[in-house]
């Protein structure tokens, strides 16, 4: 296994053995100067803080950069251009990995994590007050920043190639996750009051035995004897950098709580359930939304994760979840694909065996199936939709790539004729970023031939035009609504059949309001069985 090299910035690096499919964490280490000067002393030091192991554990790529001359005389530059230059170049240690990813592991921008100690910290938080978009979390460890010069400079707007014309956001303005392990208080609190924008602290917490004080809800500054040792490290990694991921869905990203693949479950937010077809077993994640335990005939949203994002991390970020308790009106199932990745051909004919179980299980109104995915997911949905037609009330697809960039899709378009030939009917709703250089809004491929199945106008012609003037208004539940602009296509009877949302500054990511919106559409809709046509449900005047 050869690991990527850099001329510039030579460093030392561990790559797991269990990185594979699923996306990998990135975890830079900024060890102190002594331990820093050379190659020799950086393996020594992944492996006697206990990073190496960790990163093994966690199927994480752990990169020490090389300070040969100390910390004090490395730009604050260096951890970008080290990304730069490493991006997409790790490869697989066992050969086999994510589809299309050419054997390269794909350590993902939501997951970039940065510990320092000593010199090293010192120089890490510095790093961090330039380019905060860049890291999901830090912990600083005898060292804290000193130069927040960087304060009012725009923000990199890591997360997309260019903003809006409104889009102002400096470093100062984008949040942070700091942990800051220092000999005294007063060490920490410049940083503490910069980064979490509190004077002083708002209460205490003790984490694993470990007391802190909280800076606002972001930022913790815990005081005493602290260094490079294992049991130090796991617990920044258990209580900071495993729970914490910074969401692709805006320049610079958003935080938030993750919860890991087990602690989901155990956390009986969903419930976890396995069918059976094509000789392959398919795991489901199920929300019950809260009040509604036990009640029969709710409505099926099924929500198809992208490649390489499992369906553990994926039901975390979309805001399904927390739709499904507020409005309590669909029961939530989440697949997982076999080797993180959707094929039609592979994997289409486990949607109706899914939609078999969860019917059989929890009694959901065969009537009212709605699918939805986000990226390859959106793929599948566009392509599984349309061949298994009869199984579903609407289709939503967001951020979904050209049918030409996946293979397995054999007689897709003959689906698709068939479907306009024989006269069936479909609402479709997509969603796609002004900044998405993968799924651009222009190339959303499905949207005329589901003009002409629901018996609307032309893609040129609209019948109207949301924002959030008049649809995506705070009063209505909507958090993010002024980034979103919604092109309508009606029916005779004015019902939105078919719409294409254009999210503003979005790159390849989504928010939750994009639930809300694609809710309240899909709602509308039921497929009586057997029918060709949809029928439309009645709903409040102000729906």
């Amino acid at each position: 296994m050869q690991a990527p090299v850099s001329e510039k910035h030579p460093f030392y690096c561990y790559i797991s053995t269990r990185a594979c499919y699923d996306p990998a964490r990135t975890i830079y280490v900024c060890a102190p100067d002594r331990d820093a000067a050379d190659m020799a002393s950086l393996e020594r030091f992944a492996a006697s803080s206990g990073w190496r192991d960790i990163a093994e554990a966690d199927g994480a790529v752990l990169v020490l950069p090389l300070a040969k001359n100390g910390w004090g005389s490395e730009s604050v530059a260096l951890l970008p251009e080290l990304y730069a230059e490493t991006q997409g170049k790790f490869p697989v240690p066992q050969g086999e990995g994510l589809y299309g990813r050419g054997g390269k592991l794909w350590c993902w921008e939501t997951l970039i994590c940065l510990a320092g100690y000593g010199e090293g910290a010192v120089y890490a938080g510095n790093a961090l007050a330039a380019a905060p978009g860049r890291f999901t979390a830090a912990a600083l460890v005898g060292g804290a920043p000193e130069d927040f010069s960087a304060a009012d400079a725009p923000s990199a707007h890591f997360m997309t190639a260019g903003v809006s014309a409104g889009y102002d956001k400096k470093n100062r303005d984008v949040p942070v996750r700091l942990w800051m392990f220092l000999d005294r208080p007063e060490q920490g609190q410049a940083a503490a009051r910069y980064f979490s924008g509190a004077e002083r602290p708002a209460g205490t917490g003790c984490f694993d035995g470990v007391p802190a004080a909280l800076y606002g809800d972001r930022v913790r500054l815990s005081t005493g004897t602290f260094g490079p040792e294992p049991a130090l490290s796991s617990l920044i990694y258990r209580e900071l950098f495993a729970k914490t991921i910074r969401w692709k869905c805006g320049p610079d990203g958003a935080l938030a709580d993750l919860a890991g693949r087990e602690e989901l479950i155990r956390s009986g937010r969903f419930a976890r359930h396995t069918v059976r077809s094509g000789g392959r077993e398919y795991d489901i994640l199920v929300h019950v939304p809260r009040g509604r335990e036990g009640q029969r005939g709710l409505p099926l949203l099924i929500s198809l994760h992208g490649r390489g994002e499992p369906a553990w991390m994926f039901c975390q970020k979309n805001g399904w979840e927390e739709l499904a308790d507020e409005t309590g009106a669909f029961l939530l199932a989440v697949p997982d694909s076999p080797e993180n990745i959707w094929f039609l051909d592979r994997d289409g004919g486990a949607l109706g065996a899914m939609v078999e179980l969860l019917a059989a299980g929890y009694g959901v109104d065969r009537e009212r199936v709605y699918l939805t995915g986000f990226s390859n997911g959106a793929m599948m949905t566009r392509q599984a939709g349309t061949r298994y037609a009869s199984l579903f009330a609407g289709l939503s697809a967001w951020n979904g790539p050209s049918s030409e960039a996946l293979p397995g899709a054999d007689g897709w378009q003959e689906d698709l004729a068939r479907l306009e030939e024989e006269g069936w009917q479909m609402p479709y709703f997509a969603y796609a970023g002004d900044r998405d250089g993968v799924a651009p809004p222009d190339r959303e491929e499905l949207l005329e031939r589901m003009l002409r199945l629901n018996g609307c106008a032309d893609r040129q012609s609209p019948d109207a035009v949301w924002t959030d003037k008049d649809r995506y208004a705070p009063d209505r539940g909507y958090r993010q609504g002024e980034r979103m602009t919604s092109q309508v296509w009606l029916d005779a009877a004015g019902t939105p059949r078919v719409a294409m949302t254009v999210m503003r500054d979005m790159p390849h990511g989504a928010i939750p309001d994009e639930s809300r919106s694609a809710w309240e559409l899909l709602r509308r809709y039921r497929r009586p069985a057997g029918s060709r046509e949809i029928a439309v449900i009645p709903q409040d005047k102000n729906a």
